[in-house]
């Protein structure tokens, strides 16, 4: 019983580095088109679902928990929705 929760919890600690590498690669992406526009423009989607490489829903599930937890936000220019991070 007890070697079981362990392995549980392994298993909960490598989803989650795995979670903050993935936030870590997805910021990064948005820091280097943040700093060649001054954060106007914002990223397309589909630079981060290179990265991500998930279903739309999940995608979209794990980006706006990452806009609720205020690690990036959602911009609407003209031609559609990007990301970039809080200025």
């Amino acid at each position: 019983m007890i070697l079981n929760d362990y392995l549980e919890y392994l298993i909960y600690l490598c989803k989650m580095e795995n979670v903050e590498e993935l936030e870590k690669q997805i910021i990064e992406v948005l820091k280097i088109q943040f700093e060649r526009t001054g954060g106007a423009n914002g990223t397309d989607f589909a630079d981060v679902d290179a990265i991500l490489k998930m279903s739309i829903e999940d995608r979209n599930a794990f980006l706006s928990r990452m806009e609720t937890e205020k690690k990036i936000i959602y911009i609407s220019p003209l031609n559609g929705r990007t990301l970039s991070l809080p200025k």
